[in-house]
C-alpha cells in the first residue's frame, strides 16, 4: 500500500473512531453536554427503583435542583429524583428511576446551560437472573457518591 492510501486509511479509521465513541444517546442544546452514563443508557434497561447517573460539563447548583429550577422528566410527564453529587470535573447527577416510569424520552432541564433529551427503556418486575456488568446499576452510596447512607432506598 503506498503511504498515501494508509495515511488516508488511518485517516478515515480515526474519524470512524470518534463518531463511535460520541454517545448518540443524547441530544443537548445550549452549552450543555452529557458526556456518559452509568449504566450505558444506549443498551442498558432500567427497573423502578435502579439509580443511574450521569456525567456532564454544567448541571448547575444543588439549590436549583432542590427548588425545582432545574428538572429530570422521565416519559409521560413523570419527574425523577434526582441528587447533584459533583459540581465539576466531571458534573454528576445521580437519578432513581421512580414506580410507575415507562420506555421512552426523557427530558433534562439546566436553567441557563441547557436541555437534553435521551431515550430510556424501563421495564416492569423483577431483575433477570443475568444482567450483563456494564447494565447493573450503580450503588447509591459507592465512591464518588456524597448519599448519605441510608437517604435513597431502592425501591
Amino acid at each position: 500500500m503506498k503511504p498515501r492510501k494508509t495515511l488516508g486509511a488511518a485517516f478515515l479509521l480515526l474519524l470512524g473512531l470518534a463518531a463511535c465513541s460520541q454517545s448518540p444517546t443524547f441530544r443537548t442544546t445550549g452549552s450543555l453536554r452529557i458526556l456518559d452514563s452509568e449504566p450505558p443508557l444506549a443498551r442498558c434497561t432500567l427497573r423502578a427503583g435502579d439509580f443511574f447517573i450521569l456525567k456532564g460539563n454544567d448541571f448547575g447548583t444543588a439549590e436549583a435542583w432542590s427548588n425545582g429550577t432545574n428538572y429530570l422528566i422521565l416519559p409521560e410527564g413523570l419527574p425523577a429524583p434526582v441528587e447533584l453529587t459533583r459540581e465539576r470535573d466531571p458534573a454528576t447527577l445521580q437519578a432513581r428511576v421512580p414506580a410507575g416510569a415507562v420506555s421512552g424520552t426523557a427530558r433534562l432541564h439546566v436553567e441557563g446551560v441547557g436541555d437534553a433529551e435521551f431515550e430510556v427503556r424501563i421495564q416492569g418486575g423483577p431483575a433477570p437472573a443475568l444482567v450483563p456488568p456494564e447494565c447493573r446499576p450503580p450503588d447509591p452510596n459507592g465512591s464518588g457518591s456524597k448519599t448519605p447512607p441510608g437517604s435513597w432506598r431502592r425501591s
